[in-house]
C-alpha cells in the first residue's frame, strides 16, 4: 500500500471519493481487500469520523471472507448440476444488497456485456438499505469492448443523486480502455502480480537457444524454437486479449538474453524484438494467436539477410500508430 491508497477509505467515509476509481498494482488480494475496506467506509451507518466501524450491519456484510464463502457455495452448487444464468448473474456476488462484486468466471477469458448488465440495472435503482451503492469489478482489465462501453455509459450518465461508486480492479491500469481511465481516479498500489519476472530457468534456456542461432536456411526451425520458449515465458496471460503481463515477461527475457550476446547485430536485433513484444498486446487485441504474433515479429527482426533493427515499432508498421 502507499499513502494515496491509505487515504481512499477516509475520503470515502467523508463522502469525497471520486465516483469511479481504478485500483491497480499490488496483488489480487491487495486490490480486493482495499475495495472491501472502501465499501465499508461508503456504506457504514455511523458518523463520518467513525466509518468504517466494523460493527454495524453494513460493515459486517461487506466482508471479503463472506463473499468468498458465497463463491465456494455457488461453485459447489454448480458442480452438483446447477447452472449459472450467463445473461444475468454469472460472476456477480451480492452478500449486501448495495455492494455488488463482479468477478470473471474462471472458465471465461473476458467479462461480457451480459455480466455487466446486472450492475448497470442496479445503478438505475435506489439503494435497498444503505445511503449509497458500491460496484466492484475485479479483473476489470478483462472487460470486453461491449461490456466496457456499457459501463462507460453508466459512468457518463449517472441516474439521480444517489451516491454510487465503481471500483475497477486491475493489475495494470493501462489494460483498461482509455475512455474508462479518463473518467476515473487511478490509484497504484505498487509492484505486485503485474510485474512477475520470467522464471530464471526459462531465461537461461532462452539465452542458450539464442546462442545457437544458425546463419543458414535452418533459421525457420530455430525461430519456431524461440517462439516455443517465449510462449512458455508469457504463459496463460498471452491468452488474455487485454493483458500485457505475459508480453512484458517475454520482452524482459529477450532483453536479458540480448545482454549476453557477443555479436553487435544480434544484440540490436534482440533489443528490437523486445521492444516489439512490449507493443504486441495491440495485435493480440485483434485476436491474432500469440504464436503467430511472435513468429511474425521475430521473422521481421531476426532476418540474417536484412535485419530490421530500427526503432520504429513493427506493430506500428503492421497496423498503424495507436
Amino acid at each position: 500500500m502507499n499513502r494515496i491508497a491509505d487515504e481512499l477509505p477516509r475520503l470515502a467515509a467523508e463522502g469525497r471519493l471520486y465516483p469511479s476509481v481504478i485500483v491497480s498494482g499490488g496483488t489480487t488480494d491487495d486490490r480486493l481487500g482495499l475495495a472491501f475496506e472502501i465499501g465499508r467506509a461508503l456504506l457504514c451507518e455511523r458518523a463520518p469520523q467513525e466509518r468504517p466501524c466494523g460493527e454495524c450491519g453494513h460493515c459486517r456484510r461487506v466482508d471479503k471472507d463472506r463473499y468468498a464463502s458465497e463463491a465456494r457455495a455457488k461453485a459447489a452448487s454448480e458442480k452438483k448440476g446447477g447452472k449459472a444464468d450467463e445473461e444475468n448473474d454469472e460472476g456477480v456476488r451480492q452478500g449486501h444488497p448495495d455492494f455488488l462484486l463482479l468477478e470473471r468466471p474462471p472458465a471465461r477469458r473476458d467479462i461480457r456485456i451480459g455480466m455487466v448488465r446486472p450492475l448497470v440495472r442496479a445503478a438505475q435503482m435506489s439503494p435497498f438499505e444503505a445511503r449509497g451503492q458500491v460496484f466492484v469489478i475485479a479483473d476489470a482489465n478483462t472487460l470486453n469492448p461491449h461490456g466496457a462501453n456499457t459501463l462507460l455509459k453508466t459512468l457518463e450518465e449517472p441516474t439521480g443523486t444517489t451516491p454510487r461508486h465503481f471500483l475497477l480492479l486491475a493489475a495494470s491500469a493501462q489494460e483498461l480502455l482509455p475512455t474508462l481511465r479518463s473518467r476515473s481516479l487511478t490509484v497504484y498500489l505498487g509492484p505486485g502480480d503485474a510485474h512477475v519476472a520470467p522464471d530464471d530457468g526459462q531465461t537461461t534456456d532462452l539465452v542458450e537457444h539464442w546462442r545457437r542461432r544458425p546463419s543458414d536456411a535452418s533459421s525457420a526451425l530455430w525461430t519456431a524454437g524461440l517462439t516455443d520458449r517465449l510462449v512458455a515465458i508469457g504463459g496463460k496471460d498471452l491468452d488474455d486479449v487485454r493483458a500485457r503481463r505475459g508480453w512484458n515477461r517475454a520482452a524482459r527475457a529477450v532483453t536479458e538474453a540480448a545482454g549476453t550476446l557477443d555479436d553487435r547485430d544480434d544484440r540490436a536485433a534482440a533489443l528490437a524484438l523486445a521492444s516489439d513484444l512490449l507493443d504486441a498486446h495491440r495485435l493480440r487485441e485483434r485476436y491474432i494467436q500469440p504464436r503467430r504474433i511472435i513468429e511474425g515479429l521475430a521473422a521481421r527482426r531476426l532476418r540474417r539477410d536484412r535485419p530490421e533493427t530500427g526503432f520504429e515499432s513493427s506493430v506500428n508498421v503492421l497496423m498503424g500508430p495507436p
